[in-house]
């Protein structure tokens, strides 16, 4: 399946990282815009959905760096901005227009290159959008994109959820994305994709296609996820993260530990290169990305115990989740 994708072309810079660290991320209460159930949108024409656009226009604003142009959501009543990591990249300079074509200067709290979430402060106090609860949206369900493609201005497309929970799209092993066929031009990255009550399910992330045009596969980051990285990049200014140290790798034997970070928290617990991960907190492993997945659900300082084989002898221990530090990216 990855093979094959590798002929599309994606629409978009996702950050791609290794299978390595198992993360985990802390939860934090911030408040953040969340859905409201006095947001009323009244669908006069049932052909159109110019109302829903009307209710959300004013929360999409276009992101202008000196490397080119992007879109983003206000998130906050305060200028709080959410766009895609790989719309500011390398970026030295930038600003947010409004819809009515105004400037306003902005600066960088955060980024999770993991994600491709960056979270912008402007000084122009625009309408926070509404949050929806993504893991409610379903296939088949009504989605509208917003955006500024190409730099053309604030447009609208539409279209249905084909997939949900779409994963192994990047190298990247936390990925998560809504899927859409909903056109997603290149300028639209960072844009709101919104349900048929006008509330953000998912920013717009990029698109693969086999003729470079926006008639593929749309790909969103779910609003659960952007809530909960933009709530710790307020905080914290980045994304708080645990780690256990180790690198993995897919056989057809199991997952199959390569390598050990010296003094982390799995060689602290006796792992070692070569055991077989049989099973995490009960659970039984049958992919690396698996793993991923169940890690990342604990909070930093949790315990877990992994149920390994080495050679022909099964093992138990706990290992305490760790924060992974800053300047740590991947174990090769």
């Amino acid at each position: 399946m990855y093979k094959e994708l590798l002929k599309y072309m994606v629409i978009g810079v996702v950050a791609g990282i290794a299978s390595y660290l198992f993360i985990s991320q802390k939860p934090v209460t911030i408040m953040v815009a969340e859905t409201t159930n006095d947001q009323n949108i009244n669908i006069t024409n049932k052909y159109s959905y110019n109302d829903v656009y009307n209710s959300v226009k004013n929360s999409v604003v276009t992101i202008k760096t000196d490397k080119g142009r992007g879109s983003g959501v206000i998130i906050t009543d305060d200028g709080h901005v959410v766009t895609n990591e790989h719309v500011i990249r390398g970026a030295s300079r930038m600003s947010i227009i409004s819809l009515n074509n105004n400037a306003y200067s902005a600066k960088v709290l955060g980024i999770d290159a993991i994600t491709d979430i960056a979270l912008l402060k402007s000084d122009f106090k625009g309408k926070a959008i509404s949050f929806s609860d993504s893991s409610a949206v379903q296939i088949g369900d009504v989605v509208l994109a917003i955006g500024n493609p190409f730099g053309v201005g604030q447009t609208l497309t539409q279209g249905i959820i084909s997939r949900t929970n779409s994963g192994h799209i990047t190298e990247n092993p936390l990925d998560e994305f809504l899927q859409s066929d909903a056109a997603i031009n290149p300028g639209n990255s960072g844009g709101a994709m919104v349900n048929i009550k006008g509330e953000l399910i998912g920013i717009n992330t990029m698109n693969l296609s086999l003729g470079g045009g926006s008639d593929g596969i749309g790909l969103a980051v779910p609003s659960n996820l952007v809530r909960d990285i933009t709530q710790q990049l307020i905080k914290y200014g980045r994304v708080v993260r645990g780690y256990i140290g180790m690198s993995a790798y897919d056989t057809l034997e199991g997952v199959v530990i390569s390598k050990v970070l010296v003094n982390g928290p799995a060689d602290k617990s006796g792992i070692l290169p070569n055991d077989i991960i049989l099973s995490l907190d009960g659970i039984k492993i049958d992919n690396i990305k698996q793993v991923v997945k169940i890690v990342a659900s604990l909070e930093v300082d949790e315990e877990i115990i992994l149920k390994f084989k080495r050679q022909n002898k099964v093992i138990e221990t706990v290992i305490k989740v760790s924060v992974m530090p800053q300047t740590h990216k991947s174990i090769q």
